[in-house]
Formats: structure tokens, C-alpha cells, sequence
């Protein structure tokens, strides 16, 4: 996902630090989507931040759990907007330049794929012009028993 992301990161001259744990955590999922809706979020990232930002992407054990959180000093998501970001059709930036003709539903996809895996996403603003903070909550493989694994998942 930074891979992809990438291109765009380094063309708005944004500092990206990754920050992973010592130890490797697994998850048990399809990759392709995994690093579709981690690439959006960073996407997102991007787009939102204003040139030479900072992207933090961080990767941690929460329990039984893989929290992967990118954080941005971005232009921020307004609070009566936060419990709506990822609505289907939602923009929270339409009536900027930023939204670059997006039809809303990058962040609904993101948290479609994230529950298919067992997981959840939060995003979380101290507000306007303060940055935003996206969080991937996913179970680590094993400590999810077979039949708690979406259907989806265990099929793929």
C-alpha cells in the first residue's frame, strides 16, 4: 500500500515515517484488499494534506488484535462530519478544491473491506485544519475462532 501510495506522497513532498513493530503480526485475509483499503486511506491522506504534511502510518499488537493508524497534519474533518465519514456518498471536503470530482464512496468501500475481515475503522479529528486520524482494527490469524470469520473471508 505505501508502494502505491507512494507516487502521490512523494509529489506533494510530504514526510511518510512507517512505524512497525518488532514482531510480525498476521492477519488472515485477501491481501489485494487489504492493500486496497490501507492504499485509500493513504490516498486520502494525501489529497487532504496540504504539500510537505506529515503521514505517520503506524502498525501495533492491541490484544488480539493488528491496529494499523495513519495519522496526517492535514486539513482536518469537521465533528458533526465525523460520525458520517463513511457513509456511502459522504464528502467530507465537496466544497473544496481537494475534492477533485470523487463520488464519496472511497471511505465506504474501506470500511466494507474492513468488516468483511473481522475488523473495524475509526476516524477520529481534534477538528478543521488539525489533521485526521484513520484507525484499521483487524484480528490477528488465530485468535479468531472459524466461525467468527466472516464467510466472505474464509471463501477467498
Amino acid at each position: 500500500a505505501v508502494e502505491t501510495a507512494r507516487p502521490a506522497i512523494d509529489g506533494q513532498h510530504h514526510d511518510l515515517t512507517v512505524e512497525l513493530p518488532d514482531e510480525q503480526l498476521t492477519v488472515d485475509g485477501d491481501k489485494i484488499r487489504l492493500v486496497q483499503l490501507l492504499g485509500n486511506i493513504l490516498q486520502n491522506a494525501t489529497k487532504f494534506t496540504n504539500p510537505g504534511g506529515r503521514i505517520v502510518l503506524t502498525v501495533r499488537r492491541d490484544g488480539a488484535f493488528a491496529t494499523i493508524s495513519v495519522k496526517d497534519t492535514g486539513i482536518g474533518i469537521r465533528e458533526e462530519l465525523l460520525p458520517r465519514v463513511f457513509d456511502l456518498y459522504t464528502q467530507a471536503h465537496a466544497h473544496t478544491e481537494r475534492s477533485q470530482g470523487g463520488l464519496g464512496i472511497g471511505l465506504a468501500l474501506v470500511r466494507h473491506l474492513v468488516e468483511l475481515h473481522g475488523g473495524t475503522v475509526t476516524a477520529a479529528s481534534p477538528g478543521l485544519g488539525r489533521g485526521a486520524t484513520f484507525a484499521v482494527q483487524l484480528p490477528l490469524a488465530g485468535t479468531v475462532s472459524e466461525a467468527e470469520t466472516p464467510a466472505k473471508i474464509r471463501e477467498a
